[in-house]
C-alpha cells in the first residue's frame, strides 16, 4: 500500500513539473511575441479606412468573422485581423478578413475589394504608431466549399517573407453563404 502512495505522490509531482514548465514556456513564448496588432486598415485606391479587430478561430476550427444583425453594427464597417498567425509585418501571412455585405444585402467594408489590381497599395497602422506599407501582387477566387490544403497554405501557410492577404466572400449568394472566396494577396514594401 505504501509502495501505490508513493508512486502515486511521485505521478502527482511529474504532473504537475509538465504542467508548471507547460506554463513557463507558453509565457516566454507569449512574451517573445512582438506587442504590435494592427489598428486601422487603408486603402487609397477604394477609399477605405477601417479600424482592425483582433479574432481567432470558430468551434470548427476557421477563422472568425463576427457577425451581426444590426443593420448599423461596426462588424459591418470593420476588418479582421486573425490573431492566431503572424501580425502585419512579421515574417509570414498576416490574414485580415472583412464582409462584403451586411444584413439586407446593402455594402460592407470589403464590397469593392475584388476592384484592387497589382501595384495598389495598402497601408496597416499598428498600435504602436508604426506604419505599414503593402502592395497588391494579385486577386484570386477559391471556391469557398472545402478549399484545398494548397489554397490554406497560400492563404494562412508559412512563409520567410511579409504578406498580408486580405480576404471577403464573393460570387454567388446560395442562401448560407457566397460560393467563393476573394483573396488580394499583397507583399509589404520595405521602408
Amino acid at each position: 500500500m505504501k509502495k501505490i502512495i508513493l508512486y502515486g505522490c511521485l505521478l502527482l509531482v511529474i504532473v504537475l513539473a509538465v504542467v508548471a514548465l507547460s506554463n513557463r514556456i507558453t509565457s516566454v513564448e507569449t512574451a517573445a511575441k512582438p506587442a504590435q496588432t494592427p489598428a486601422q486598415l487603408r486603402i487609397p485606391a477604394l477609399q477605405i479606412n477601417a479600424p482592425v479587430m483582433p479574432v481567432g478561430q470558430t468551434a470548427s476550427g476557421a477563422m472568425d468573422a463576427p457577425t451581426s444583425k444590426a443593420l448599423h453594427s461596426p462588424y459591418w464597417t470593420s476588418v479582421f485581423w486573425y490573431d492566431q498567425g503572424p501580425a502585419p509585418g512579421q515574417t509570414g501571412n498576416a490574414v485580415i478578413a472583412g464582409h462584403v455585405d451586411r444584413v439586407g444585402g446593402d455594402p460592407a467594408v470589403f464590397w469593392s475589394l475584388g476592384h484592387l489590381a497589382p501595384g495598389d497599395k495598402v497601408f496597416v497602422a499598428m498600435k504602436s504608431g508604426q506604419q505599414l506599407q503593402f502592395v497588391v501582387n494579385r486577386v484570386v477566387k477559391y471556391p469557398a466549399s472545402a478549399p484545398s490544403q494548397d489554397v490554406i497554405n497560400a492563404v494562412f501557410g508559412p512563409t520567410g517573407e511579409h504578406h498580408l492577404n486580405l480576404i471577403t466572400c464573393s460570387g454567388v449568394w446560395t442562401g448560407n453563404g457566397y460560393d467563393e472566396r476573394l483573396v488580394v494577396f499583397t507583399t509589404q514594401v520595405q521602408a
